[in-house]
């Protein structure tokens, strides 16, 4: 049995309470295993792996024919934040509803990027979305993270409404056309065999961190040597340069490696 999470974003929890750790998020229209129920919470497998307790209400049943339907749309992914949906076509009108970056939705017809788009339950809606003001991966990826600048450090969360570090390269990398797994210290695993040193750095290559005990416990997208973007209070700029006025001491000490995405560069974009 699979589920679709029915709302922008739904958190997702170590156990099936509200006073557990939030572990990661699904966003609307990602297509979820269900693994166990308890009561009022589903047990989900998210598409990248990652698994968590959330409320059955956030969900709904994929059903046979919803399946088979969204199989034969085209696609467009959100990329723009706070995204308005709207039930008339008209971009003026009042939000219906909203979608978060990272959402893909199925369409029917484009025009002048007014996209009529379905609904998880079944509803058609209408969204507006301008083309991304970059074109190559690497460029992408930066202008993506530029984006979400300011936005507030959530432990587990990956929109535009809060996300941690390694919630927001998998969003602005998933955006790029390379899907990155859920957490640092599997992303860096992806990457392991391409290691490069700082001066070499190319931008949206990543640089991870290690605590004293030598874990991966973050990690930051390479911005313009030496400066990276990560989100760590809030997402925000640093340097590893000394005399830069944003230099972070503490993630120079921590800096465990930088290592290329170049093997990424030049796929199709998903």
């Amino acid at each position: 049995m699979k589920k679709i999470i029915k709302i922008p974003f739904a958190n997702f929890y170590e156990d099936a309470s509200f006073s557990s750790q939030i572990v990661t998020q699904g966003v609307m229209w990602e297509i979820a295993a269900v693994l166990d129920v308890r009561e009022d919470w589903v047990r989900l497998r998210l598409p990248d792996g990652y698994e968590g307790w959330t409320q059955n209400f956030s969900t709904l049943d994929l059903s046979e024919a919803m399946a088979s339907q969204i199989s034969t749309l085209p696609h467009v992914r959100i990329h723009t934040p706070h995204l308005a949906i709207r039930f008339q076509s008209g971009v003026d009108g009042p939000r219906d509803a909203v979608a978060v970056m990272g959402a893909s939705f199925p369409f029917f017809r484009e025009q002048d990027r007014l996209y009529e788009v379905l609904m998880p339950d079944g509803k058609h809606a209408f969204l507006h979305q301008d083309v991304l003001p970059a074109s190559g991966q690497r460029e992408i990826i930066l202008s993506l993270a530029a984006r979400l600048l300011g936005t507030a450090y959530f432990w587990g969360g990956k929109t535009e409404n809060g996300c941690d570090c390694s919630g927001i390269t998998q969003l602005c990398f998933g955006l790029a056309g390379i899907a990155l797994p859920r957490d640092a210290s599997q992303q860096i695993k992806v990457l392991k065999e391409h290691p490069v040193k700082l001066s070499e750095a190319e931008p949206s290559d990543l640089a991870f961190f290690q605590n004293d005990k030598g874990r991966i416990t973050h990690v930051a997208i390479m911005r313009n040597t030496p400066e990276f973007i990560h989100s760590s209070g809030e997402v925000k700029l640093n340097s590893f340069d000394p005399a830069a006025p944003h230099y972070s001491e503490k993630l120079d000490r921590m800096l465990e490696g930088i290592y290329s995405i170049r093997m990424f560069i030049g796929k199709e974009l998903s």
